[in-house]
């Protein structure tokens, strides 16, 4: 609702202009003024929340004070016999709150009294008309539109004391039957519909002897059998494996109820269980090497009430294991650097060597080419059988060369050992069955 409707509202309702000066600055006062205050900074959701609750509670205590006024105008309307200027008014009220009753009440009797030409005669017909409506819807045993009635005499006419007398005995009555409709209900253990009833009673009696005693005991009982049957869903929701939604459900109990045992003690063994399940896959993700979800397992388990420094012992197990494999993962990287660093250095010395047989192989060749031109000139060089046998030796040799690069290590082997049978006094064979011995092993 907006200031310039209530000030509208207001400037309507008065039945003179030094009343509408009056009541208007009557009505400014009930306003805030909001230039005046000083806020400040509000940053997080909660205060915000805080912040628009509060205004709209202001705003609903502003409006209400207002149209209390504005129905004391157009009540004073009524009295002076402005029955049109009183319709207008309440009916503007009640488009801002449908719920006024007083002002529903005015509003049916100006309408009921509008171009009555006797004012004053006329008003106290309509009450006593009123009045009459009630009694004979009492003696029908209809008290609660006969309380209606009286209700709106009393509103029209606050000095009918008739009317006072009757409605207060009415309320008295209809409280009786409340309180026996609920005591009915109470033996019958409708423990909801019971405080439905006593509370209407205690709303049309507010001094019924002894009610606030009771309803304070079926309240309790309520709040009671309320536990239970959410204790009771909870042990289903966690009978059907919905462990989550059991806890939940054991958390609204215990905040109507802080002090429920049973709820507790369920809450308690739950929650371990939930830890403990947390605490074994967490056990199996760390077999399984998976550290960083293991953690994460154990983490949760602690949220659920399992012991911090039990957890904070299998992570520090966890990490550490983790800082050993990631050291042995280096360690074995360099080591596999080393050995594919010594296998090229051992290839290039076989490659080495191997261009070194050949190089003395070819010098051979040539010498040989030489002694053989020389026989047939006519010189006869003296037999050589041990020159002949090493040259044998070290062609077998360059032959297991070949046969070694081509990883055949079993002929290479075989040409070696051949070699220094022939020369025994070749290293380089010797040399070539050594490294045939490191692959192999001496059973080779």
């Amino acid at each position: 609702m907006s200031l310039k409707l209530l000030a509208a509202l207001l400037a309507l309702s008065a039945a003179d202009a030094r009343a509408a000066d009056a009541l208007i600055r009557d009505t400014e006062g009930l306003f805030l003024d909001m230039s005046k205050l000083n806020l400040g900074t509000i940053s997080s959701e909660d205060d915000k929340k805080k912040y628009i609750y509060t205004i709209q509670l202001e705003k609903s205590r502003v409006t209400r004070k207002t149209l209390k006024n504005v129905y004391e105008n157009a009540f004073d309307l009524y009295k002076n016999g402005q029955y049109e200027a009183a319709n207008d008014l309440t009916r503007k009220i009640l488009s801002i709150d449908p719920g006024y009753a007083d002002a529903s009440i005015l509003n049916r009797a100006t309408i009921d009294l509008k171009g009555s030409t006797k004012p004053r005669v006329s008003e106290r017909r309509l009450v006593e008309e009123r009045f009459e409506e009630g009694m004979a819807l009492y003696r029908q045993g209809r008290l609660v539109e006969a309380a209606q009635r009286w209700e709106e005499c009393s509103k029209l006419a606050p000095s009918n004391l008739k009317s006072h007398y009757w409605l207060r005995k009415t309320r008295a009555e209809l409280a009786v039957e409340h309180y026996r409709k609920g005591r009915q209900a109470y033996r019958q253990h409708r423990l909801r519909e019971t405080l439905d009833q006593w509370y209407a009673a205690l709303v049309l009696n507010p001094r019924y002897p002894r009610l606030a005693v009771e309803l304070a005991k079926v309240e309790a009982e309520s709040r009671e059998q309320d536990a239970n049957e959410k204790l009771q869903a909870a042990l289903n929701l966690y009978g059907q494996g919905l462990v989550l939604e059991s806890l939940k459900m054991l958390d609204s109990v215990l905040e109507s109820g802080p002090g429920n045992v049973k709820a507790q003690k369920l809450q308690a063994e739950i929650r371990a269980e939930v830890a403990n399940q947390h605490v074994a896959e967490g056990r199996r993700f760390y077999e399984s090497r998976q550290y960083e979800k293991g953690i994460a397992e154990w983490k949760r388990a602690v949220e659920y009430g399992y012991d911090p420094k039990s957890a904070d012992q299998l992570v520090a197990r966890a990490k550490e294991q983790m800082r050993r494999e990631e050291a042995a993962k280096k360690r074995s990287v360099e080591a596999a650097k080393a050995r594919e660093e010594d296998l090229k250095k051992q290839k290039a010395e076989e490659e080495a060597a191997a261009a070194e047989a050949k190089r003395k192989e070819e010098e051979r060749a040539k010498t040989d080419a030489s002694g053989q031109t020389q026989s047939q000139a006519g010189q006869t060089p003296p037999p050589q059988n041990a020159e002949s046998n090493k040259q044998a030796a070290q062609q077998a040799y360059l032959e297991g060369i070949i046969y070694y690069q081509k990883g055949d290590y079993e002929k290479a082997r075989d040409k070696w050992l051949h070699a220094r049978q022939l020369d025994p006094g070749n290293s380089d064979a010797s040399a070539g069955l050594e490294k045939i011995e490191k692959l192999y092993g001496a059973g080779q």
